[in-house]
């Protein structure tokens, strides 16, 4: 099989160890492709935030409007996430790849040149439509280009990996760009990466020949792309919060009720479902998805809520706070490929993310004990640490577990689903740990650096209690799920035809 073919296999199978070794370089070149456009799109979730007053400043947002700058991106983002992986299985990985990157590096271009903030605000609308369609078929390419087994876990494992740091670059490549260039460079700076990254795709993605068949499931989009933008613009809004917000709780419930008729229409209605149900009824992909959401929920906050630590009562800079976070990204990266040697060993998925978890949940456990004058490097740094290594073991045999087993013709939408499930979990944490440290800052009265501290290390707290909730969703997986190979192989060829 091209692209799947060592040293070995090459010379029984009659082909040239120069063919095996280009078939060889082939893969790695689209694993760069992969995992790079997986950075990016996550990336822009963070790389803004440092920026904002510079943006505030130069386009003249007012005070409550700047969240769009965020929101806007954040919202299409997880809204369009389900429909933008079922996209690539319908229209062909290499073209929606190549389109949603275009669609994604105009608008960054777009954004970069903003006059006024509404054209800013569209601009990242927008980009979150791009980038939404854009991440699952990042993962889809390495479903097509890897049979299930270490080299794809080792590939799951990078690109599970370049999510994860995404937050953590973000804030200090933020920082550096606006400090030492413009705000508009956070956005800018994607127009040379994109540009690379459509001429590599254009000359090492195939094209697609093997398609389902039907056509896209018009009503089952429009519900659960409505419900996700509605659930996650509530849950933001209720996280922003003094009090009880009767917008954002309205908000919420339509979101919920969409989702719910969402699985009505895929279970009735549809003929050619959007997420077919039976995918989610497999054990593995249904109890990996609640696990991502949970690990999500959990892991999300550390950076938000460390952020506003370190500058707002610690009385960093933006650039010195985002330093703190480099080694939280060297840390993910030994995570994950730590936790991709132990999988090509044989070790099951299961006790790989049960440790992981785990190991965050102690971790946040120790953020507990947050004071307002704590030492950075012990109190901050060390758990942190701690936390992104533990997330780092247990996201990517999650990720795996989650598309292993599903047919090829449902990589986009199962790799979609799993986008999503992350990302609507970090909405939900975030607006949850938000609120909690809130309640706990109001009960105070006037806080000081010490009481809004004591706010952050509460929803730390809670944080811990949700990845022990991780830890036992994990618990329920198959024992060989995650990175082990399959007892059935695709036919020789499938994937040169593809």
């Amino acid at each position: 099989m091209t692209n799947r073919i060592d040293k070995a296999t090459a010379e029984s199978a009659g082909v040239s160890p120069p063919a095996a070794a280009a078939a060889r370089t082939r893969e790695w070149i689209l694993v760069a492709l992969a995992c790079t456009g997986q950075l990016i799109v996550v990336l822009d979730v963070s790389i803004v935030n440092v920026a904002l007053p510079g943006i505030r400043t130069s386009l003249g947002f007012a005070e409550q409007d700047l969240q769009w700058v965020v929101t806007a991106y954040t919202l299409t983002f997880a809204g369009f996430m389900l429909i933008g992986g079922r996209a690539s299985d319908l229209f062909g990985r290499r073209r929606v790849f190549v389109l949603s990157l275009a669609a994604f590096t105009l608008a960054s271009l777009a954004g970069g040149l903003a006059t006024n903030a509404v054209w800013l605000v569209v601009a990242r609308t927008v980009q979150g439509i791009g980038g939404a369609v854009l991440a699952p078929s990042t993962l889809a390419i390495l479903t097509a280009t890897f049979e299930e087994g270490p080299k794809r876990t080792q590939a799951i494992a990078t690109w599970t990996m370049m999510g994860a740091v995404g937050g953590a670059i973000g804030a200090v490549l933020g920082g550096l760009l606006t400090e030492f260039l413009s705000w508009r460079w956070v956005l800018l700076v994607n127009v040379p990466v994109g540009l690379v990254l459509a001429v590599l795709a254009l000359i090492y993605l195939r094209k697609d020949d093997t398609r389902p068949r039907g056509g896209l499931d018009v009503l089952g989009s429009l519900t659960v792309t409505a419900g996700f933008i509605a659930l996650v613009y509530g849950l933001v809004e209720f996280g922003k919060a003094a009090g009880f917000d009767a917008v954002a709780a309205i908000a919420t419930v339509i979101g919920i009720v969409l989702l719910l008729g969402f699985v009505v229409v895929e279970a009735r209605i549809a003929e050619h479902p959007l997420l077919p149900l039976r995918i989610v009824r497999q054990r593995a992909v249904a109890v990996a998805n609640l696990t991502m959401f949970l690990l999500g929920a959990g892991f999300f906050s550390v950076l938000y809520f460390v952020s506003l630590y370190l500058q707002g009562v610690r009385g960093l800079s933006a650039l010195e706070a985002g330093l703190v976070f480099v080694p939280f990204a060297v840390t993910t990266v030994i995570g994950a490929q730590s936790a991709a040697k132990l999988l090509k060993r044989g070790i099951p998925a299961r006790p790989v993310i049960i440790g992981g978890a785990g190991l965050s949940a102690a971790a946040f456990a120790a953020l507990t004990l947050l004071g307002s004058d704590s030492s950075i490097g012990w109190a901050v740094i060390a758990p942190g640490v701690v936390v992104f290594l533990g997330i780092g073991l247990a996201l990517a045999p999650t990720a795996a577990t989650a598309i292993g087993g599903v047919a090829p013709q449902d990589a986009g939408v199962v790799s979609g689903l799993a986008n999503a499930t992350r990302q609507l979990g970090g909405s939900v944490g975030l607006a949850v740990l938000t609120i909690v440290a809130a309640a706990r800052t109001d009960d105070a009265g006037a806080p000081t650096g010490a009481e809004v501290t004591e706010g952050y290390a509460t929803a730390f707290g809670v944080a811990a209690v949700i990845l022990v909730g991780a830890v036992i969703s994990a618990t329920l997986l198959p024992g060989r799920a995650g990175g082990q190979p399959t007892t059935t192989n695709r036919p020789q060829g499938e994937e040169s035809r593809r």
